[in-house]
């Protein structure tokens, strides 16, 4: 077995190894917050759920409402790279639909994981401010990354942060859609969304 492979196996298996212990500090947090309440849960806690040292908590998380929240700098950074490449044909619209449609993959996250947490952010007011802060988070990484793909300073143009903006609430939408009894099929929605804005957002 070559020395290459060796490494390849053991980047894998590292890579899961992180995936797996954030997704048990994520369930750790939404369980104790179900159990107990937001305001009485701590890191130490969470970080002993998920069998880990409170020290590997912050390796994941800066605090408990992230945990909660389960978005990493981690994943938000492969987010902003997958959309500052610029893939041979496709538009920075249709870039965003491919890297918003990975974040709802099965593979990302489940349908009932997604439900849950939602039930209880919305359980749970105080997590308000961290959720708004989350989602600009998000927004504010891939402008940032759009700009540097277009090429232009940030803020010298609002074509980036519109088209990132637009995105986002067309994905948000067609969840609220389906979450509300809406019709169709999630992916079939966002398509549709997609198609609609397209023909203004070049």
């Amino acid at each position: 077995m070559s020395t290459d492979l060796l490494t390849d196996e053991s980047c894998g298996l590292r890579e899961r190894k992180k995936r797996e212990t954030r997704r048990a500090l994520n369930l750790a947090a939404l369980d104790l917050v179900e159990e107990k309440g937001f305001a009485a849960v701590t890191t130490e806690e969470i970080a002993s759920r998920a069998g880990v040292s409170a020290r590997t908590f912050f390796n994941y998380f800066p605090s408990k409402e992230a945990a909660v929240i389960g978005t990493t700098a981690e994943e938000l950074e492969s987010y902003a790279a997958a959309l500052e490449e610029d893939v041979h044909g496709e538009t920075p619209l249709e870039s965003l639909r491919r890297i918003l449609a990975s974040m709802l993959a099965p593979s990302s996250i489940d349908k009932e994981l997604r439900a849950r947490r939602r039930r209880i952010l919305l359980g749970e007011p105080s997590l308000a401010p961290a959720l708004v802060g989350n989602n600009i988070r998000i927004e504010n990484a891939l402008t940032a990354a759009l700009e540097r793909r277009l090429g232009v300073r940030p803020g010298a143009s609002l074509e980036a942060r519109l088209t990132v903006a637009v995105a986002i609430a067309a994905v948000r939408a067609c969840i609220e859609h389906q979450q509300n009894g809406g019709s169709g099929r999630l992916e079939r929605n966002i398509d549709q969304a997609f198609e609609r804005i397209g023909a203004g957002l070049r």
